[in-house]
C-alpha cells in the first residue's frame, strides 16, 4: 500500500533536508524541474491514447530514440510524451524530440503520482531499463494502465530488493505481475530474475539489448575536423579521452597523462566529467599537476585558444558532445570504472572502432564488459600502474590498437536487432486500424 513507501520516502526526506538544501542551493542538477516532479505538469489535451515513455538519464534517453522513432510510424494515432530524471536527460530529451512533450518524471510520492497520471492520462507506460518506482508502479495497476519495460535489465541485488519490497506490500507484487504489463528484457539471466519475482512466464520476453541499434558506427569528417581545429589536435598528436569521469579519477588520469609525456610528447588529453557542474573542481586539479586547461563551452564561442596545445588539457564542461569527442581518440579510459561503482556507457566509443580501457567496477555494464573482454577488444585494469601500463601500450602500438577497435565495432554490429524486437511486443499489445475514412488512427487492445 502507498502508505508504506510514503513513509519511508517522507522520513528520508525529513532526515536529509540538510542535504537537500544543501544541494538545492549549490547543484543546479537538484533545482532542475522542480515544479513537475511536484506533479505541475502541463495537462494533455485531447483524447489520442497515449505512450508515456520514461527515460531516467542520457544512455536511457539514447538507448530509445530509435524505438520512439518506429513507433511515431507504427502507432500514427498516438500522442508520446518523454520523461527524464535528470536535467542532462532532459537537455537531450529536448534535442532529439523538439515536437514532443519532454517532462521531469515526478518524485514517488503516492498523490504526486496520482496528480501526474490524471494530467496525462496515458494509455501505456513504457520504461526503459528499470525504473520501476513502487507507488507508480501499485497506481498504474489500480488505474489498469498497462507497463511495458523495454531494454530491461535486474541484477541479482535488484532482484532481492524487488522481492523484499514485495514482502513489504502485496500491492507492489500484484502491480509487478498485473495482466497487462509486459517485460521485454535483454539477456536469459535478466529474464530468470522477472521470474523470480511471480511474473508470469508469457509476459516475460527476451529481445536483446537495443543500445547497440542506436550507436553510431562514425562520426562525419566535418565534425571530426571542427573538433580537431577547435582542441588544436595536429595529425601527429595522440589523443586519450577520459569519458564520463567521476571523482578520483581525472586526478589518476592527469597522473597518467604527465608520466606518459616523458616518452609521448605530442599526447593530447581531453577529460569529461560525468557531471559538468564539477568542470572548477576538474580545473583546479589540472593546474595543480602543472598542467593549463581550457573549457570546451568557452571553444564553443572563440573557436580555439592560445596556449601551448601539448600543455593544454581540454575539459569537456558542455552536454551531448562525448560521442562525437570519442571519434577522436586513440585510447579512451570509461569512467566511474576505477573511482566509484557501475561504470558508464562503453559501447559508444566500440562502436567508433575505438581501443577501450576500463576499470574493474562495471557492474552496471556487466553484459558489455564480458562482451567485449572476450572479443579481445577492451582491456581491464586493477589500480593505477595498471592503467599507465595498458595506455602506454596501446598508444605505442598503432596496428594493436586498431586491431582491437575493429574487434570493438564487430562485437557491437553482431548485437543489433532489438529495438525491432521490442517494437514487435509493442504491436502485439497494441493494434492499429484504419478507417474506411483513410484517416490512420490506432485502436487499443490490452
Amino acid at each position: 500500500m502507498p502508505l508504506i513507501f510514503d513513509s519511508f520516502y517522507i522520513t528520508a526526506t525529513l532526515l536529509g533536508t540538510p542535504y537537500i538544501l544543501a544541494k538545492m542551493f549549490t547543484s543546479e542538477r537538484f533545482r532542475s524541474g522542480l515544479s513537475q516532479r511536484l506533479g505541475r505538469l502541463p495537462a494533455r489535451e485531447g483524447d489520442r491514447p497515449c505512450f508515456w515513455v520514461h527515460a531516467a538519464s542520457v544512455g536511457e534517453v539514447n538507448t530509445v530514440a530509435a524505438l520512439i522513432k518506429d513507433m511515431e510510424e507504427e502507432f500514427p494515432g498516438w500522442d508520446i510524451i518523454i520523461s527524464t530524471s535528470t536535467n542532462t536527460g532532459f537537455s537531450i530529451a529536448k534535442k532529439r524530440f523538439g515536437n514532443k512533450p519532454v517532462i521531469y518524471y515526478p518524485l514517488d510520492f503516492s498523490w504526486v503520482d496520482r496528480k501526474a497520471l490524471s494530467l496525462l492520462r496515458p494509455s501505456c507506460i513504457v520504461l526503459v531499463e528499470l525504473e520501476i518506482w513502487p507507488n507508480f508502479l501499485v497506481e498504474t495497476c489500480e488505474r489498469k494502465i498497462p507497463l511495458v519495460l523495454v531494454n530491461g535489465r535486474m541484477s541479482e541485488r535488484s532482484q532481492k530488493f524487488f522481492k523484499a519490497m514485495g514482502f513489504l506490500s502485496r500491492a507492489f507484487s500484484e502491480g509487478l505481475s498485473a495482466p497487462g504489463n509486459v517485460y521485454c528484457v535483454r539477456t536469459q539471466a535478466d529474464a530468470s530474475r522477472f521470474l523470480k519475482l511471480g511474473i508470469p512466464e508469457d509476459r516475460v520476453i527476451i529481445t536483446g539489448n537495443m543500445k547497440y541499434d542506436n550507436l553510431p558506427v562514425d562520426v562525419s569528417e566535418g565534425i571530426k575536423e571542427g573538433l580537431r581545429s577547435s582542441f588544436r589536435i595536429g595529425p601527429e598528436d595522440k589523443v586519450l579521452v577520459g569519458g564520463s569521469t567521476h571523482p578520483g579519477e581525472e586526478e589518476i588520469l592527469l597522473r597518467t597523462f604527465k608520466t606518459l609525456k616523458a616518452t609521448l610528447p605530442r599526447l593530447r588529453l581531453v577529460l569529461v566529467p560525468r557531471h559538468i557542474e564539477r568542470a572548477k573542481e576538474v580545473e583546479g586539479l589540472i593546474k595543480a599537476l602543472g598542467f593549463s586547461s581550457v573549457r570546451k563551452s568557452m571553444l564553443d564561442r572563440a573557436g580555439t585558444f592560445n596556449s601551448e596545445p601539448a600543455e593544454t588539457v581540454v575539459l569537456v564542461d558542455t552536454i551531448g558532445d562525448l560521442n562525437n569527442i570519442y571519434s577522436l581518440a586513440d585510447c579512451v579510459f570509461i569512467g566511474k570504472s576505477l573511482r566509484g561503482r557501475g561504470g558508464q556507457n562503453v559501447m559508444e566509443p566500440a562502436a567508433l572502432a575505438r581501443p577501450i580501457v576500463f576499470g574493474p567496477n562495471m557492474t552496471n555494464f556487466e553484459e558489455e564488459m564480458y562482451l567485449l573482454l572476450r572479443a579481445d577488444a577492451a582491456k581491464m585494469v586493477r589500480n593505477e600502474r595498471d592503467l599507465l601500463g595498458t595506455v602506454k601500450d596501446i598508444l605505442k602500438n598503432r596496428q594493436k590498437a586498431k586491431e582491437m577497435g575493429r574487434r570493438a565495432r564487430e562485437t557491437v554490429l553482431k548485437q543489433r536487432g532489438a529495438t525491432s524486437r521490442n517494437l514487435e511486443a509493442l504491436k502485439k499489445k497494441f493494434t492499429r486500424r484504419v478507417p474506411v475514412d483513410e484517416k490512420r488512427q490506432t485502436s487499443v487492445h490490452i
